[in-house]
């Protein structure tokens, strides 16, 4: 049963995830929404989904299911807290610049944004059990596509979405037996989609129209973790980690307004139909991951992950996509020269590397879309601390191998702060 300390830690856990909720609804819930990437495939599933935006995570390719610190917050496996030391007080956060590159046949295109890619905080209530909370975005949505049809004369097209989804999670990691960990992170899933169509033409009688659609949407996502670790000599181990998040439905709620051009009357739009309230769901399938992670010594480690989803599975106001089951292979590796405080900073220098490919949820023109990647980081550690400043980079690319359709190169730099206290000591005076 957990002690007086304990209970103050909870209450601390508790109290500090409540300011993050209100620091979400403040703040990160209008910079993610203002931060508008631009790509055409946003308007699939969910959006353009985000989940290795920990600094870390990102410089190792994405590996994360077998990765376990006491100074980082891995997030992505909730049974990874328990590496928490029993005194310490981890905080993360990152930002992000993105560059997307799209090319179709000899046209291209750049866009570029930078957003907030999270803020998580962590320590332990107990020996057996640390905890976890945070924000970070789930997916995003930003794209504006012209098209055009011979119907009545030539008929005009404009498509418009922006918006995205984030996450709010409150993490818990236990300490089982014999080196078996497990952990359960529930997310709060919230955001606001918005997407505008105008038809347009030249043609008599053609009246220009607008459908304008904006959906809030909310909901539970639980993911589920366990990591064994297990001790190969005097400084290296195994970790074997696994998750699993289930099917889930997230609520909408859809205001609908449609306006057409009033006869006769210039730069005048008449509303000729509303429905506010409309409810429905969003079905996100389950997906899973596995993942080992060997620590070789104290200056090298590595680990490779597998990752899938059954986006097939996927709909939206009962309506299915034509999307594949997605899947992810995922290489990563760290080298730390020297890991003493009292070492030279260089020498106490993180290297990261890795680099990742798989399957994309995008089926278009029944041609299926192929992703890789390649990732590089450096921690850059404070002063007789194991805090850290984290530099990443990472270039990643889609494509389906046709000229006809867009392939898209995504550049992403990151940086990112680490902060490692230990809090929770009892001071002595003599």
């Amino acid at each position: 049963m957990p002690n007086l300390k304990s209970i103050k830690k909870l209450l601390l856990v508790y109290t500090m995830f409540s300011a993050v909720l209100v620091f979400a609804a403040s703040f990160c819930g209008n910079a993610y929404a203002q931060a508008r990437i631009n790509s055409p495939y946003s308007m699939f599933g969910p959006g353009e989904l985000k989940g290795n935006e920990l600094f870390r995570n990102m410089g190792l390719g994405g590996v994360a299911q077998g990765f376990r610190s006491n100074t980082t917050i891995n997030y992505i496996n909730p049974a990874s807290y328990t590496a928490m030391d029993s005194l310490s007080f981890v905080f993360d956060a990152t930002v992000f610049s993105h560059l997307y590159q799209q090319k179709q046949a000899d046209q291209e295109q750049i866009t570029t944004y930078s957003s907030l890619g999270n803020f998580n905080f962590a320590f332990p209530v107990t020996r057996w059990w640390s905890v976890a909370a945070g924000i970070l975005p789930y997916s995003q949505v930003g794209y504006r596509i012209s098209d055009s049809d011979q119907q009545v004369g030539m008929v005009n097209y404009f498509y418009e979405g922006n918006g995205g989804i984030n996450q709010v999670y409150l993490g818990h990691g236990f300490k089982l037996f014999n080196g078996l960990s497990a952990g359960i992170n529930v997310a709060y899933l919230f955001g606001k989609s918005e997407e505008l169509k105008i038809a347009r033409s030249d043609s008599i009688g053609f009246f220009r129209t607008i459908w304008s659609y904006t959906d809030d949407i909310d909901g539970l996502l639980l993911t589920y973790g366990l990591q064994y670790d297990q001790t190969l000599g005097q400084n290296s181990n195994i970790i074997l980690g696994a998750t699993y998040s289930n099917q889930t439905s997230l609520n909408i709620t859809r205001n609908q307004h449609i306006l057409r051009d009033l006869p006769g009357v210039y730069n005048r739009m008449d509303t000729i139909n509303v429905i506010s309230g409309g409810t429905g769901t969003m079905k996100i399938p389950q997906s899973f991951g596995t993942g080992v992670f060997i620590k070789i010594n104290n200056q090298w480690s590595g680990g490779v992950d597998y990752q899938s989803q059954s986006w097939s599975e996927f709909s939206s106001y009962g309506t299915q996509q034509s999307l594949n089951d997605s899947w992810q292979v995922r290489f990563g590796m760290i080298h730390k020269p020297s890991i003493e405080t009292y070492s030279t900073f260089l020498s106490r220098w993180e290297y990261r590397a890795g680099f990742r490919f798989g399957q994309s949820f995008l089926n278009y023109g029944n041609a299926d879309f192929s992703e890789f990647g390649i990732s590089f980081g450096v921690g850059l550690p404070l002063r007789r601390s194991l805090s850290a400043v984290n530099i990443g980079f990472e270039y990643s690319g889609r494509s389906a191998g046709n000229e006809d359709l867009i392939s898209e190169n995504f550049f992403r730099f990151n940086l990112g702060v680490n902060i490692y206290e230990r809090w929770f000591v009892r001071r002595k005076f003599y």
